[in-house]
């Protein structure tokens, strides 16, 4: 490989990995302490300034429903790292547990997904899709989800394949010297490589995705067989949209057991696009 190309992609590394830890605080692994016979002791700990034990505090909390006081404790754990309290404390937002202006779910979220929690990052990258921002967001969203996917999270390997391949989430000029904008731009075969490495480990919706792909020929070829056959595959995992396309209820019975024996002659497997398993191949 070129040695300009070498240095360009090691440029591209430690771009991504300096955009990824942004705001990011030293992160506190705790186990959650869900004794209640342990609840005095852990509250001494907590008051002392204990972070793990102000994290299981918050959760006792909110097992009592008391909203208010989970939330000053999971604050507490949050500002000192411990990730999963930050989450905690968002989704009590989220779920309109606590009153919410509009920013403080947000916030606390992204605390946690800047600090690596797939759960978050998942959350915030749904948020985006269901309100596009600007391309700095929409950056920031597909760079954890990259984070997420490389570490083998289904939905995270889904959404960043969505995420390429839509046009109304991409943005379509990047800069030449925008490294990560030209890195995360929309692009067909990465976003069926995503996709299939999710359908292969069976995200139904991911199996839809490139059921479409095959039939309308996005990114390759399009193939009847392989639009069937990933179709038979997301309706096995559940998808009642996959359901519907297959149902011949309504058919003649006669087309049904001619469609019937055509299908018993196809020896083929659902598999990925050559395409995208082209994609990263360099």
């Amino acid at each position: 490989m070129p040695a300009r190309l070498i240095a360009r992609r090691s440029l591209f590394a430690c771009l991504l990995a300096l955009f990824a830890s942004t705001c990011q605080a030293a992160v506190v692994e705790c186990s959650l302490n869900t004794d209640r016979s342990q609840f005095g002791s852990q509250l001494e700990l907590a008051i002392d300034g204990d972070a793990c034990a102000q994290f299981s505090v918050g959760f006792l909390f909110y097992t009592q429903q008391e909203y208010e006081q989970s939330r000053l404790w999971y604050a507490s754990a949050a500002e000192q790292g411990v990730t999963r309290a930050a989450f905690e404390l968002a989704l009590l937002y989220r779920d309109h547990l606590l009153d919410d202006p509009g920013v403080e779910r947000v916030r606390w979220m992204n605390m946690a997904a800047e600090q690596g929690l797939v759960h978050a990052q998942i959350e915030l990258a749904f948020d985006y899709i269901e309100n596009p921002g600007d391309s700095a967001e929409r950056v920031r969203v597909m760079s954890w989800l990259e984070q997420a996917a490389q570490q083998g999270d289904v939905k995270a390997m889904y959404l960043l394949g969505w995420l390429y391949g839509n046009d109304a989430s991409g943005v379509q000029d990047m800069a030449s010297d925008d490294e990560l904008g030209m890195h995360f731009s929309l692009a067909d075969d990465k976003a069926l490589y995503w996709t299939c490495q999710a359908a292969e480990r069976d995200d139904a919706d991911a199996q839809m995705s490139l059921s479409d792909a095959y039939s309308y020929g996005r990114g390759t070829r399009v193939n009847q067989v392989q639009r069937r056959l990933w179709l038979e595959r997301a309706a096995s995992n559940g998808s009642e949209e996959a359901r519907q396309w297959l149902d011949t209820s309504d058919m003649a019975w006669y087309s049904r057991l001619e469609r019937w024996v055509k299908w018993q002659l196809v020896d083929e497997t659902a598999r990925c696009p050559d395409e995208a398993m082209a994609a990263f191949s360099e």
